[in-house]
């Protein structure tokens, strides 16, 4: 059995009842008839003890404490870096009772974004209430599909228990999965009792058995398979990764490459993040070295689509925003074409805006963060267009459509926006959507950020920020400013928040303002200056340019600002979209990159190098040099700069969505 010690921030935390955590021998579990099954899954930091050295294995489980075994169970957990901005509002807990700060707040998080647990209707997630047999079925399951372990339910048998009329509708079919893989079993009375509590020994039996499910040992390491609908079944065993895949390859009838009954090779799919995922140049699934290296650290977090390239024994090659790296199997679930339940996909709304329905491929559910820019005039309404960059589209089948950028998305944001304070004071007050409704435990009968406007643009003047952009982050990150972190510390920007402990980490202000500057300055520093630490781009972008890289682990972000960005532009009567000519850096990636000088000409200083091709640029004129060549004045992405230049032959013209 695969046994993986994991050690994580998150358990630094101060738990309560299951404060960390004695891992030798206790009086209460020595002799215990489940002693050893109990210490292996200790071992594993699955189950702990208390602070009085205790284990209490006949104690009843709550459904905080079972979150926390499933999550560690299945390895589950957000592994995320400390990445210096995070997306706060994004991992704001909507239970009513589950505070911020509480033991097992992370662990529920984790729960809810792998599909495991939805809470109750009312929305509460009772974590103190004791788990039920039912209950507990329901999870297993659901972390079971999580781990792409799937169960046809035509093929098993009915339920026939003597109490199965007893059982929830919502669980009937998790418990006919689990206990036909033998994880759960009925008593010897042939009843389940799904009512019943569990107690601490019962649910360690349960937890080693549906280990034995996900990491299985197996005969032979590999196993070539076919696909039935929505499950696999094993054709032939081998011994090594290479000869599995060329058995798969040149055999019509053999879909896929599996270890352990997770799918690692296929001919066709989609790759998912299921964990926190960073992504790699090489596939020894190792960093590069150098300060481009340092900058260029791209990662993102669970359900992440990935364009599936290919694998190799040990990493799996993949497109993340149309750029190519390698990233761990045990991170990813490859998703065959025939076992696709959705995908997200890009569509044109009835008023000509670009929609982007993200698909869950946990809960099987889609979302949408509203109308993101304008569609590309080639899109047709009522036809779904799939992209994995948001600029170029194919269709179902990957035939290409059309390359077309947004505009705000791909803004240098050392930009001015056209809108006035008054005019961004006036998109606040006439769109807050939260008029008399409750978010954070507050009623709200006026926008909290109408008033801002001054403090944006006077920090676009002093710092060469885009203040549509900064508003527009802010009202991401802030909920409007209605979230617990806005309110309670003034802080607009998420700054400080970690995912793991998002409320606790943020930083506090002492009021808006301050707020906005202090991210300026970090942002100016960090993400718009080219020898930032986080540098790829000032521009929004996504996770292969610009400030998405580094900035937040949702690989949406960016997209999701710059829709803020068009929606309020939109409004305020569209001043600001095309009001910059967009051009981007055409050249050959060089360890010296693509020098920007002080004149048109060679013999000019050079003021910076851009680090890579991509990066867009404003062009704000053209010169000629000595020799007659054509160059491009640009706005500098260095801001101590008034102007650069760039030889012509080096820039080409972004292709917008128009």
């Amino acid at each position: 059995m695969k046994k993986t010690v994991i050690y994580l921030m998150a358990m630094l935390l101060v738990l309560s009842s299951l404060t960390p955590l004695q891992t030798s021998a206790a009086d209460d579990l020595t002799g215990h008839a489940y002693e050893q099954q109990i210490r292996e899954l200790m071992a594993l930091g699955i189950i702990t003890g208390y602070e009085d050295g205790t284990v209490k294995p006949e104690r009843e489980v709550t459904r905080a404490e079972f979150a926390r075994m499933v999550v560690k169970s299945f390895e589950l957990e957000t592994q995320l870096e400390a990445a210096e901005f995070t997306s706060a509002a994004a991992e704001t807990i909507d239970f009513k009772d589950v505070q911020a700060g509480a033991w097992y707040t992370p662990s529920i998080m984790d729960a809810v974004k792998a599909g495991i647990t939805v809470g109750y209707p009312d929305n509460t997630f009772r974590p103190n209430e004791l788990i039920s047999r039912e209950q507990m079925a329901s999870m297993v399951s659901r972390a079971l599909t999580a781990k792409g372990v799937l169960t046809d339910t035509e093929t098993i048998p009915a339920l026939s228990f003597g109490d199965s009329e007893s059982i929830s509708d919502y669980s009937k079919k998790d418990v006919r999965i689990l206990t036909h893989l033998g994880i759960m079993r009925g008593n010897t009375d042939n009843t389940f009792a799904p009512k019943q509590e569990s107690k601490r020994w019962m649910v360690a039996l349960v937890m080693i058995k549906a280990r034995e499910v996900v990491f299985p040992p197996t005969p032979l390491e590999f196993q070539a398979s076919s696909i039935d609908a929505d499950s696999t079944t094993v054709v032939k065993h081998f011994s090594t990764f290479a000869d599995a895949k060329a058995y798969v390859q040149n055999n019509a009838n053999v879909d896929v490459v599996e270890r352990s009954k997770q799918i690692v090779w296929m001919k066709n799919g989609l790759a998912v993040t299921n964990a926190y995922t960073e992504v790699y140049p090489t596939a020894d699934l190792k960093w590069g070295t150098g300060s481009r290296a340092s900058q260029f650290k791209p990662y993102t977090t669970t359900n992440t689509e990935l364009k599936y390239l290919d694998s190799t024994a040990t990493s799996i090659k993949v497109e993340l925003a149309g750029k190519v790296g390698y990233v761990k199997p045990s991170v990813v679930r490859l998703i065959p074409t025939q076992m696709l339940g959705g995908r997200s996909y890009y569509e044109k709304n009835q008023y000509g805006s670009l929609v982007h329905r993200i698909y869950n491929h946990s809960t099987g559910t889609y979302a949408t963060a509203g109308a993101i820019g304008k569609a590309p005039a080639v899109f047709q309404a009522g036809t779904k267009y799939y992209s994995f960059d948001g600029a170029v589209f194919t269709d179902e089948a990957g035939k290409l459509v059309t390359e077309a950028h947004q505009y705000f998305s791909k803004l240098p944001l050392s930009t001015k926006t056209s809108y006035t304070a008054e005019e961004l004071d006036k998109f606040l007050t006439d769109n807050f959507p939260y008029y008399n409704k409750t978010v954070a435990g507050k009623l709200w009968t006026v926008s909290p950020l109408a008033g801002s406007g001054s403090y944006f643009k006077q920090i676009e003047e002093t710092h060469k920020v885009n203040a549509l952009y900064l508003l527009a982050h802010a009202i991401h990150e802030s909920q409007w400013g209605t979230s617990k972190i806005a309110q309670d510390k003034n802080n607009l920007f998420g700054y400080g928040a970690v995912d793991a402990d998002a409320y606790n980490g943020a930083y506090s202000y002492a009021t808006f303002k301050e707020s906005i500057l202090d991210a300026a300055v970090r942002i100016n520093k960090n993400y718009h200056q080219v020898g930032g630490a986080y540098y790829n781009g000032s521009i929004l972008g996504n996770k292969a340019l610009g400030m998405n890289v580094r900035y937040a682990s949702d690989p949406l972000w960016g997209e999701k600002i710059g829709g803020h960005m068009y929606r309020i532009d939109v409004y305020l009567g569209k001043k600001d979209m095309y009001k910059e000519n967009l051009g981007f850096a055409s050249f050959n990636d060089s360890e010296s990159g693509l020098n920007f000088r002080s004149g048109a000409g060679v013999e000019n200083t050079a003021l910076y190098a851009l680090p890579e091709a991509g990066i867009p640029v404003v062009i704000t004129g053209e010169a000629k040099d000595s020799k007659g060549a054509t160059w491009y004045k640009v706005l500098p992405e260095q801001k101590q700069y008034t102007d650069a230049y760039v030889h012509s032959a080096f820039i080409k013209q972004l292709p917008l969505a128009e």
